[in-house]
C-alpha cells in the first residue's frame, strides 16, 4: 500500500520538536546538539517528500524508501512522546523535598538527559542513512504546495442536489421509465443493477431516479441503504427497516427482524436501492431478497456495484453499465467546478489547459470533480500546467488513475489535513461518526495546530 500521508506526520514531528518545553528539563550540551541535528535532517528531508509521494506511483524503490522513513518517524515521535512526559513531570516537582527525591530516582535530570540524548543519537543516525538515500531518486524540493482543503464521506444517502449534476439526464429517464412500467404493469419484485468502474457516477444515477417526483408517487415506501463490502444480512435487515420506519429498531435476532420488515412491506409497493453492493455469495442475496418477496407486486430493488458478476448475480432484468460523460457534459462539469466566478477574457489560457485536463480525465465524473475543486482557487498558468503535466496521466490501468487524480486532491490539502484524513483509514469503510467526536479525536492525536478553528 502507497504511504500517503509520510510528508503529514513528519511535518507533525517537526512541530513537536519546536514545541517541546526544553527549558523545564534543562539542556546537556549533547542533547541540544542532537535535537537540532534531528531537526536539521527531517527539515531536508521533508522538503522532497511531496515529489517522492507523487512519485511513488511508479517507483516500488520510492514507495519502500517512505516505509523506511515513516518507520524511523514513528520511533522517533515514540522518544519525543517520553521527553514531553519527562518535562511534565519534572514541572510537577515544585518542592525542595520532591527534587531530593528525583534526584535518587529513575528520572534522574541528569541520567534522564543522558538517556535521551543517546536516544535521539539513535533516531538521528537512521534518519540520516535515510536522507541520503533520498539523493538517488533525484526528488525535486517543495513541489506541491497545499492550498486547499475539502472533506468527503464515502457513507451515502439518497440526497442529491439535481442542479449540479450534468450528463445523466438520458440514463435517469431510462431508470425512471423503467421504474414507472414496473410499478404500473403489477410484475413480481424487479431487480434493477446499474454496474460500472468507480467515478463514473453510479450512486449519483440512482439518487436522481429515487428522487424523481414521479417515481416516489407511484411507491408506497422508498429505503436506501449503503451496503458496501459488509453483506451482514441482520445489518442491512435493520437498515431496511429503520429507513422505512425514520426511527431506530432495537430488534436485536435475525428471524424477528425479517419478520418485521416482511410485516412492513404487506400490501405496500416499495423501492429499495442497495448502494455500493460487493457481495459475490448468491445464498446471502437469495436469504436478503426473502424477506423482501411480501410486498406488492411492482416493488422494485435498484442494486449499484462495480462488479459485472454482481450484477449479473443479482439483477432480474438487464442490468445497465454506466459509460463515461459525453466531451461536452465532461467540459461543462469541469467549468462548473472550476470556474466559480465564470469565464472571462482573462483566463482565455486557462481554458485551453483546462480542456485538455479534461481530456486526460476520460470522461469520469469523479475525476472531473476533484480536479476541477483543486484548480477553482488557482489563477496562475503554472499551477494549472503543474497539474496538466502531473505523472499521474501516465498511469495505464484507467482504476489506477482515477484513485491517482484523487490523490493528486489529497496532496493539495494543508499537510495538518493529511494526517487527519489518513488517521480516518483506520475505520472500517463506510463508518459514520459525529463531526465532533472526529475533531477531537484528531485534536487528541495532535494533528490540529491551535491556530486552527473548525465552525
Amino acid at each position: 500500500m502507497a504511504d500517503a500521508f509520510v510528508s503529514a506526520f513528519v511535518n507533525t514531528i517537526l512541530d513537536k520538536l519546536t514545541s517541546l518545553s526544553l527549558e523545564q528539563i534543562g539542556l546537556a550540551g549533547s542533547l541540544k546538539t542532537e535535537l537540532d541535528c534531528l531537526e536539521s535532517t527531517l527539515s531536508t528531508i521533508q522538503a522532497v517528500l511531496l515529489d517522492a509521494e507523487k512519485k511513488q506511483w511508479k517507483s516500488e524503490a520510492i514507495k519502500n524508501w517512505l516505509g523506511k522513513l515513516k518507520q524511523a518517524a514513528y520511533h522517533l515521535e515514540d522518544v519525543l512522546d517520553d521527553f514531553k512526559e519527562e518535562a511534565r513531570n519534572r514541572s510537577l516537582c515544585k518542592d525542595a523535598r520532591s527534587k531530593v527525591s528525583t534526584f535518587f530516582s529513575p528520572r534522574n535530570p541528569l541520567v534522564f538527559r543522558l538517556q535521551m540524548a543517546r536516544k535521539f543519537k539513535n533516531a538521528r543516525e537512521k534518519l540520516n542513512a535515510i536522507a541520503e538515500e533520498k539523493s538517488k531518486f533525484h526528488l525535486r524540493e517543495g513541489v506541491g504546495e497545499a492550498e486547499i482543503e475539502q472533506n468527503e464521506d464515502s457513507q451515502t444517502s439518497s440526497l442529491v442536489d439535481e442542479s449540479e449534476i450534468l450528463g445523466r439526464a438520458d440514463e435517469k429517464e431510462e431508470i425512471v421509465s423503467m421504474l414507472l412500467s414496473n410499478a404500473s404493469h403489477h410484475d413480481d419484485l424487479s431487480v434493477y443493477a446499474i454496474c460500472g468502474m468507480g467515478g463514473l457516477g453510479k450512486t449519483t444515477l440512482a439518487q436522481l431516479a429515487y428522487n424523481d417526483e414521479n417515481v416516489a408517487k407511484a411507491f408506497d415506501m422508498r429505503a436506501w441503504v449503503c451496503v458496501s463490502d459488509d453483506f451482514d444480512i441482520k445489518r442491512l435487515t435493520k437498515t431496511i427497516v429503520e429507513s422505512i420506519e425514520g426511527k431506530l429498531c432495537d430488534i436485536q435476532e435475525l428471524d424477528p427482524l425479517q419478520r418485521h420488515l416482511g410485516e412492513k412491506l404487506v400490501g405496500k409497493r416499495f423501492l429499495l436501492v442497495l448502494d455500493d453492493v460487493w457481495n459475490e455469495y448468491r445464498d446471502k442475496w437469495v436469504r436478503l431478497k426473502q424477506a423482501l418477496r411480501s410486498g406488492r407486486r411492482g416493488s422494485t430493488i435498484i442494486v449499484t456495484t462495480r462488479l459485472e458478476k454482481v450484477a449479473l448475480m443479482m439483477a432480474t432484468d438487464p442490468f445497465q453499465r454506466l459509460g463515461c460523460l459525453s466531451d461536452d457534459d465532461s467540459w461543462s462539469l469541469f467549468k462548473q467546478r472550476a470556474f466559480v466566478m465564470g469565464m472571462n477574457e482573462g483566463n482565455v489560457n486557462l481554458e485551453m489547459i483546462g480542456r485538455q485536463i479534461v481530456q486526460r480525465c476520460g470522461g469520469v465524473p469523479l475525476a472531473i470533480t476533484a480536479i476541477g475543486s483543486i484548480l477553482r482557487s488557482k489563477s496562475r498558468e503554472s499551477e494549472w500546467l503543474r497539474v496538466k503535466d502531473s505523472e499521474i496521466w501516465g498511469l495505464e490501468d484507467e482504476g489506477k488513475r482515477i484513485l491517482a487524480v484523487l490523490r493528486l486532491s489529497y496532496e493539495h490539502l494543508p499537510p495538518y489535513m493529511k494526517q487527519c484524513f489518513s488517521f480516518c483509514s483506520i475505520f472500517p469503510k463506510d463508518s459514520v461518526m459525529e463531526k465532533d467526536e472526529l475533531i477531537g479525536l484528531w485534536m487528541a492525536n495532535g494533528f490540529i495546530p491551535r491556530t486552527v478553528g473548525f465552525a
